[in-house]
């Protein structure tokens, strides 16, 4: 009988303190079920700018208070993670990726306390390429998992390739807080906000300033075609920071500040109004982006989406033409055709295009977040834990996994 859950990861930063507060009343309502949240460190995240504390009315743990996750050893990360759930007991782990330490952790307490392991994860095959032997060796790991969460069925392939049936398969992982962005108003005259209509009209560049996230080209293209009469009353506007922030700055040439603008990291409370004010959303990334969480905010909040193919959510979210358009980030001359495009519509259609977002990201929030891990909680509960294979098992019990920012 299941009566103590346990969610244990990295670090519970940003979007996760909305979706375990949901959690832990969904499961509540379900019967007499304990909730326990552990977490290695605060520090370590690269949104450590975000501040988010811990939910009191949870039993929540934070083992490393005072260290950043890079700079604590993975065996230390492990050894600590193994005395908690050692001292819980829980009758399921809910567990983070595999590759970072506590999410081996997790999977380990499982396989020898025979006690089924939910692994929540949103890596896919394409963008982490990786030699033939690791993947047998996550194969291998991945054997004595018993469930999956993961954020939609584009995801699939990675996991059955990985020996997932499509029983053991759940959804609903990279789903927010709708309501946070969704129905917000924001006055630009506020002065604190003046810079919004020095900007306006302008498509939101949002995110981490790194080459992964293909801004140059972004830039490159938005140039290109700045005075064609479409896009002649639309700006580009940047909201972040990163290794690459210099190079951007620079390589906007005479429309800085002008058609081009940048502003700093914005914490969750601060980013409301510059979705509110915007005219769409545009994320060309390369590689790398297994999801795209600003794409749900950008149409919580109301607006269309213009996304690179590349980008996980995109067949999910983007449908072209109705909320957005999607595009071969590779290719500038299409990154410059779908801005056209875009600015081509007429204010009506842009109003559209934006409430078909809000309908279909209402099918992706914390709701679904809650009804996916409660379904895949029911699927390990009911069924006998998986032994694995006697290499994942063997394997299982050596690797302490590493933390690799991103």
């Amino acid at each position: 009988m299941i009566k103590r859950i346990v969610i244990v990861h990295t670090d519970f930063r940003l979007y996760w303190p909305s979706r375990l507060k949901a959690l832990n009343a969904y499961i509540k309502k379900m019967g007499d079920l304990d909730l326990s949240i552990v977490e290695v460190s605060g520090k370590g995240s690269p949104y450590s700018f975000d501040e988010s504390g811990m939910d009191n009315s949870i039993s929540w743990t934070r083992l490393f208070t005072d260290k950043k996750i890079e700079d604590i050893n993975p065996k230390d990360i492990v050894r600590e993670v193994t005395k908690k759930l050692d001292e819980i007991k829980p009758d399921i782990v809910l567990a983070g990726a595999m590759a970072f330490p506590a999410g081996a952790a997790g999977v380990r307490w499982g396989v020898n306390n025979n006690t089924p392991v939910v692994v929540f994860d949103n890596a896919r095959l394409e963008d982490v390429p990786r030699a033939w032997y690791i993947d047998m060796i996550k194969k291998s790991l991945y054997s004595c998992v018993d469930a999956v969460l993961i954020p939609a069925p584009s995801h699939d392939p990675t996991y059955e390739y990985f020996g997932f049936s499509k029983q053991q398969i759940f959804y609903g992982l990279n789903c927010i807080d709708n309501s946070f962005f969704k129905n917000n108003t924001a006055n630009a005259d506020n002065p604190g906000l003046q810079n919004l209509n020095l900007m306006k009209p302008y498509l939101l560049a949002l995110g981490r300033q790194v080459s992964k996230k293909n801004w140059k080209l972004l830039i490159n293209a938005f140039t290109e075609i700045a005075e064609f009469p479409e896009m002649k009353s639309l700006n580009l506007a940047f909201i972040g920071d990163g290794p690459e922030h210099d190079e951007l700055v620079s390589l906007s040439g005479n429309m800085l500040n002008k058609r081009i603008f940048f502003l700093p990291f914005k914490k969750q409370d601060e980013i409301v109004p510059y979705y509110t004010n915007a005219e769409a959303l545009v994320l060309p990334s390369l590689y790398g982006e297994t999801w795209g969480l600003v794409v749900n905010e950008a149409m919580a909040a109301g607006l269309p989406v213009l996304v690179s193919n590349k980008c996980g959510c995109s067949e999910t979210l983007v449908k072209d033409g109705k909320n957005g358009y999607k595009f071969n980030p590779e290719k500038p001359d299409e990154i410059e055709n779908i801005l056209i495009k875009f600015a081509s519509h007429t204010p009506a259609e842009k109003q559209e295009m934006g409430r078909c977002s809000e309908v279909i990201i209402d099918e992706w929030g914390l709701k679904t977040f809650c009804e996916g891990m409660w379904k895949a909680i029911q699927y390990v509960g009911n069924k006998k834990k998986s032994k694995g294979s006697l290499i994942g098992r063997v394997i299982t019990n050596v690797w302490n996994g590493r933390y690799r920012p991103t």
